[in-house]
């Protein structure tokens, strides 16, 4: 098995020495087609989708919400704002301004075809009187103790906070409940509101698309960030800019195909997956080292390139796939636990590490033959340009042979 394996890797140094433009071209094919899943790749930020469907308490309640007894709550919260200016700023959240506000905005929003119910103290002042009140019906129809009760739960003591309440069962579908509460926001900033008041918004759907929110803009900042400190690292130790651009490129496409995957097989980014491609940057990174290094090293000892990358590939590639062997099981462990969420993790894992050994294998030794290539044509350059310039002299220029009858001859 050993011996076979070896055979396999000598065929992939040597065919990358007698092929690093075909080599690479091959990646950069893979690499092209796992943009377009990259593109598809969804952030899950439901509970629901985070925890084991199989549990007895999350049983009972999707069994609730299946038949109409368990619902989602957004709030739209209308608040007094204190800190207002403006001299008709209103002051009380009884206002017959609000209410009518209220009154439009449930219209609005009723028709969001995934919002169930709307309730709001509007529906209070309806159920105690006709439809066009005056001022002062209005205002009388507010001292009204059993109208008061009423309004208690909806409006707080001081008067300052009311909210609507609408009810939705999309919590459990990422994708809607994003829209509904995109369209919610948008449909509400629209209209504008009574000047003197605050409007917010809350509730599990709308917490949750915050949440997904911050889930890809910490996934996008863990990975370039990563992505610079390995890079400036990489950089300090083996003081040469391509020494460092040669391995973060690896680990960078090796997290492209890893998003691309996920996109195409479905599997999303959630809270603890969010962290993943820094975390494949970390450990692919040494693969790249561990082949560059050992190729370098050879080179400096007068080995040919072939001989050189068939040592980094053979020697250096069986140690380091035992080794990404044994982490990749480690985090497949993750799958025998209880949740899904954890589950996802280690199977992202598995696949961000063995893509990362793939293209250390195969890709990286043609990137180092390149580059090698490039800085001999560099130097090779700089002999005919400013290097010509400030050439040594020979040893007769620099010494010029005294004259006869010289002193000092």
């Amino acid at each position: 098995m050993k011996d076979s394996y070896h055979k396999l890797l000598k065929k992939i140094a040597h065919f990358q020495v007698e092929n690093p433009i075909i080599t690479i071209l091959i990646l950069a094919a893979f690499t092209i087609t796992m943009f377009g899943g990259a593109a598809k790749v969804l952030t899950v930020a439901s509970l629901e989708q985070m925890m084991p469907k199989d549990i007895e308490e999350i049983k009972a309640f999707n069994t609730l919400r299946d038949n109409y007894l368990g619902q989602d709550m957004i709030a739209i919260v209308l608040e007094i704002n204190r800190d207002s200016t403006d001299p008709n700023g209103i002051i009380d959240i009884r206002d017959k301004e609000v209410y009518e506000y209220i009154k439009y905005v449930k219209n609005l929003v009723q028709l969001e075809p995934d919002v169930l119910e709307v309730y709001s103290y509007a529906d209070i002042i309806d159920m105690f009187s006709s439809e066009d009140l005056t001022e002062t019906e209005y205002q009388e129809l507010l001292k009204d103790e059993q109208v008061k009760k009423h309004l208690s739960s909806y409006v707080n003591t001081d008067s300052s906070i009311s909210m609507l309440i609408l009810t939705t069962d999309v919590s459990a579908d990422d994708p809607r409940m994003n829209l509904l509460s995109s369209k919610i926001k948008e449909n509400i900033a629209s209209i504008g509101h009574p000047p003197g008041i605050k409007v917010m918004f809350t509730g599990t759907p709308i917490i949750q698309q915050k949440l997904g929110e911050l889930i890809s803009k910490d996934r996008t900042n863990t990975q370039w960030i990563s992505t610079l400190l390995v890079f400036l690292l990489t950089m300090v130790v083996f003081g040469s800019f391509t020494s460092a651009l040669v391995p973060i490129l690896v680990v960078t496409v090796s997290v492209n195909w890893l998003y691309g995957t996920m996109g195409y097989t479905g599997l999303p980014i959630s809270t603890l997956a969010g962290g993943v491609a820094a975390m494949v940057i970390g450990i692919g990174i040494d693969f790249a080292i561990h082949i560059m290094n050992k190729f370098k090293y050879e080179r400096k000892k007068g080995l040919s390139k072939r001989l050189a990358i068939e040592a980094a590939v053979v020697d250096t590639g069986t140690a380091l796939t035992a080794t990404s062997l044994t982490t990749t099981v480690a985090f497949l462990a993750f799958l025998t636990g209880a949740m899904p969420e954890m589950g996802r993790f280690g199977i992202l894992m598995a696949i961000g590490i063995g893509y990362s050994l793939i293209f250390s294998l195969f890709g990286l030794p043609a990137l180092l033959l390149l580059e090698e290539e490039l800085i001999y044509w560099i130097k090779k350059r700089m002999r005919f340009g400013i290097e010509g310039e400030f050439k040594l002299k020979t040893k007769d220029e620099s010494c010029p042979k005294p004259k006869r009858g010289d002193s000092n001859a």
